[in-house]
């Protein structure tokens, strides 16, 4: 099977003791076949089974919402007794995410929302190249292929959007609206500050689930509004690489321009809209620290990955943004 993947991958080694295992705690942790057929050949099976619950199909998690199998050294009791290949398959997927694009061609990055790959991701100096090899796929995957007319071509729209986000001759707001325009979207009005921090303060509040009144709202897009110039120069400037490798690193983990139903400018939108609501994060944070150091920042990225993946108010307030064709504009800063 042909799959492409970031070269990074093959320098991923998972370290429960790196991050307190949070993979293994406050998920749903599905018991896939495969598995549950090698569980029944092993010694301790009733062992094993007395923690899976049968109607969920899933493991019983303990009331700290950690897996039955993690022990006090954040490492997991069933790869330490058993090897690798007895871990569910999620289990083994994580944090890799794996889309099947057409017959035997995948892709696969990794998520931010682990600690461990977001290090290994964020932190390079080097552009993220991405390669094509043969490997077997026995994890888990997402089935693109009803969305996809051709892979091949998929591929050669997402890669050459890929350089545009890596062109370091340009800035990051240049090459946003570079990519924009190679996915068929007009730039042509004035960007709207007032507009932008307002659209912004109503995500933020949808991504936090906080029922914000209209005052604090205007609060919010007003501290904004008084500081995002400074900091956001100095976010730039400082940490300009870390944004790079963010962007390179969502577009292909996510599937762009292909993340969700809709067309490649929809799917643009949110991208960019998604990375807007980052940087409105990061003023807020900066102001709340007073500094933002490139700790704060990388905590920062991974806690709003771990949001978007769960806030299903933030991820709509976005998409119904981004389905407006007519006010997107405000999310491009010329």
């Amino acid at each position: 099977m042909k799959i492409y993947r970031p070269t990074y991958i093959k320098d991923f080694k998972c370290d429960g003791r790196a991050c307190d295992s949070r993979c293994c705690r406050d998920w749903r942790i599905p018991l896939d076949e495969a598995t549950r057929q090698k569980f029944l050949i092993l010694p301790d099976r009733e062992e094993i089974f007395s923690h899976v619950d049968e109607s969920a199909q899933a493991f019983k998690m303990q009331n700290s919402g950690a897996c039955p199998f993690l022990d006090e050294n954040f490492l997991c009791k069933l790869q330490l007794k058993h090897g690798e290949d007895f871990l569910p398959a999620i289990c083994q997927s994580f944090p890799r995410v794996t889309y099947k694009l057409g017959e035997e061609i995948f892709t696969q990055a990794m998520t931010l929302t682990c600690p461990v790959a977001a290090i290994l991701i964020l932190l390079r100096e080097e552009p993220i190249a991405i390669r094509n090899e043969e490997l077997g796929i026995r994890n888990y995957f997402f089935d693109f292929t009803e969305r996809i007319s051709s892979a091949e071509k998929f591929l050669e729209r997402q890669l050459a959007a890929i350089k545009i986000l890596q062109r370091r001759d340009l800035s990051i707001n240049e090459r946003l609206k570079s990519l924009c325009e190679f996915f068929g979207e007009k730039i042509s009005a004035n960007f709207d500050e007032s507009a932008h921090a307002a659209t912004l303060a109503e995500i933020f509040g949808a991504m936090y689930d906080a029922n914000f009144t209209a005052d604090k709202k205007n609060q919010l897009a007003a501290t904004y509004l008084a500081n995002r110039k400074d900091i956001l120069n100095q976010l730039r400037e400082n940490f300009s690489t870390v944004l790079e490798n963010y962007l390179v690193n969502e577009f292909f983990m996510r599937n762009y321009p292909c993340a969700f139903r809709g067309d490649e400018k929809f799917n643009c939108r949110v991208f960019v809209t998604v990375y807007r609501a980052i940087e409105f994060a990061a003023v807020l944070t900066a102001i709340s620290k007073a500094r933002l150091t490139l700790e704060d920042f990388l905590e920062l990225l991974c806690a709003l990955n771990d949001k978007l993946d769960h806030s299903k108010g933030g991820m709509d307030a976005i998409k119904t943004f981004a389905a407006s064709e007519e006010n997107f504009y405000i999310m491009i800063e010329r």
